[in-house]
């Protein structure tokens, strides 16, 4: 059985695992979970991990992940869909591959989805819809979308949540976790410093987008921040209608952002629906720190006027004031070509995994702002510098926060919609713009004078708590209740060492207390009697004989037994 105490895993949940480990073997990744020790946890013989992989002529192994994670289901889909949008832990090469992950799959049957609705409309459907599509517009792993209209003749978009999906997600997040937790000292050996987190994170996400009304109110609030803008149409939602599990919508009408040659012929303006594009990304994250955290261009449309409407609103990135200031900063020393203040804002927002020399920092910090400095406007691209700000943080220990890198992702995917759409407007140069714009706005009169007020409420705060913190300290200390923790790091190769001789050795004392125990009871002959034999004994002696042929073929198969 997996090997894990707290909480015991049942055997579902264990076959699950093991399908999971057979997959990851089908398609070439049995060394790598050997690395991981995967065959403790799973209690498998590590054969399994070296048996012959199927074979994939020319694929690579991005291509292979790939494949692998489409047949392990929506989770895993999600997962790798997840880890594309993160270049601070995944390589550009694995980013481009996952990239591809594609969340289609067949729809549910149409009295099925009838069903659902019905179910959280606690109605019949034919009470509030005039009609109802029986084919999907789109079925993806958690939901499926159909065109319905109500009976005031709006045309609709109800998105139906697939029935059991939560119960399959709860079952392989908590597996994802389990495995996150016994395999995390050897993930940093491979550079994944947090693994427990990076799974948290997904759960989050995932459950984030499993609850409709939240999305119901990302796309309410977000609509409300652009209330006066003509350029930017967020879909109307009927809240009395939605639900955890139903989103009912107004139904876009519109051409894809990717679709150029449809624009062209409808005669839209290219260049203008770039800048728009570029405005409604760029004033989400850096004005209002509300933003659409998926902005890929399946969920971008075109409608008449040139106006960008947005679609999916089940992930959304915050970002507070400060961290908005920060980044704005970042990119104006960028651009001002200034690499010690381009280091020092660079500090300013990044997590620290190690020890960090802010001497060789400041050079590589110059040697990357030179190479991209003399490019022409027009060759300036995010995404790329985005990947070498990446290596860059990797070799001085540092790491962006989670916020920051989907606010920065979200621009490098603005980016490369602007590029698709093949005009010339330049991203990076319209950021730098509203970056100084925001700069403009932190050192106006009013602002320093709001910034001041609440630094003075903050330390009057520190004061005014400073001799209740003080004398709870020292009472503790004067009660005996102040404890220190300590960490013990590199134990726990020793610790499981023990727990498995100890596990033998009681395994051991227990095969020869029954062998003990039968014995006296053929002296005794007790009755029962086969061929001279008590039935006790010859009990004992066959459950003794399973238990010490198991306690050899573990100590055998397992290295250092």
């Amino acid at each position: 059985m997996l090997r894990l105490l707290r909480p015991r895993i049942a055997y579902k949940k264990l076959r699950r695992t093991r399908q999971i480990v057979n997959i990851f073997v089908k398609y070439g990744f049995g060394t790598f979970l050997d690395q991981l020790h995967v065959w403790e946890y799973v209690n498998i013989t590590r054969r399994i991990l070296y048996r012959q992989a199927e074979q994939f002529p020319r694929m690579t192994v991005p291509e292979r992940l790939r494949l692998a994670l489409q047949e392990l289901g929506p989770l895993y889909v999600k997962l790798g869909q997840i880890l594309s949008t993160r270049p601070d832990i995944t390589p550009q090469s694995f980013i481009m591959e996952l990239q591809k992950l594609q969340n289609q799959v067949a729809p549910v049957p149409t009295e099925t989805a009838k069903s659902v609705v019905e179910t959280e409309l606690d109605k019949p459907i034919n009470i509030v819809f005039k009609s109802f599509d029986d084919k999907p517009l789109a079925a993806a792993s958690l939901s499926q979308v159909h065109r319905a209209v109500l009976k005031t003749n709006e045309v609709v978009a109800v998105k139906i949540q697939r029935p059991g999906i939560t119960e399959i997600m709860d079952a392989d997040l908590e597996i994802l976790h389990d495995l996150a937790v016994l395999t995390g000292r050897q993930l940093e050996k491979f550079g994944v410093t947090d693994a427990v987190r990076l799974v948290d994170e997904l759960s989050r996400n995932i459950r984030k987008e499993l609850d409709f009304r939240l999305e119901a109110n990302n796309m309410q609030r977000f609509g409300d921040n652009f209330r006066d803008d003509a350029y930017v149409h967020v879909p109307k939602v009927y809240h009395e209608l939605c639900s955890e599990r139903l989103l009912v919508m107004e139904y876009i009408d519109g051409i894809g952002v990717s679709e150029t040659e449809k624009l062209v012929a409808g005669q839209y303006d290219i260049p203008l629906i770039a800048r728009h594009c570029a405005d409604v990304l760029l004033a989400s994250t850096l004005e209002h720190g509300f933003y659409h955290a998926d902005p890929h261009p399946g969920n971008v449309m075109v409608m008449p006027g040139n106006v960008v409407c947005l679609l999916d609103f089940g992930l959304i990135g915050y970002a507070s004031m400060r961290q908005r200031e920060k980044l704005a900063s970042l990119i104006y020393e960028m651009w001002r070509q200034d690499e010690k203040r381009f280091a020092k804002s660079l500090l300013n927002v990044v997590q620290t995994t190690g020890p960090v020399d802010e001497e060789a920092l400041e050079r590589d910090v110059g040697y990357m702002i030179q190479e991209y400095a003399y490019l022409p406007v027009t060759e300036l691209q995010l995404g790329s510098f985005l990947n070498m700000l990446r290596k860059l943080l990797i070799t001085h220990n540092l790491s962006f926060p989670t916020q920051l890198i989907w606010l920065l992702k979200v621009l490098a995917t603005g980016e490369d919609i602007v590029r698709r759409l093949g005009t010339d407007f330049n991203m990076v140069e319209y950021a730098k713009q509203n970056g100084e714009q925001l700069l403009r706005q932190r050192l106006s009169p009013i602002r320093q004078v709001r910034d001041l007020s609440s630094t003075f409420l903050d330390f009057w705060e520190l004061i005014r708590d400073l001799p209740y913190q003080a004398k709870n300290i020292f009472y503790q200390l004067s009660e005996g209740q102040l404890k220190i923790e300590f960490e013990h790091i590199g134990l726990e190769p020793m610790r499981k060492s023990l727990e498995k001789a100890s596990n033998r050795l009681a395994l051991a004392v227990i095969v020869a207390a029954l062998l003990v125990g039968s014995s006296m009871v053929v002296v005794s002959e007790i009755p029962p009697i086969i061929a001279g034999m008590p039935i006790i004994s010859l009990i004992g002696y066959i459950v003794a004989g399973f238990m010490a042929i198991w306690l050899l073929i573990s100590v055998l198969r397992k290295p250092g037994g």
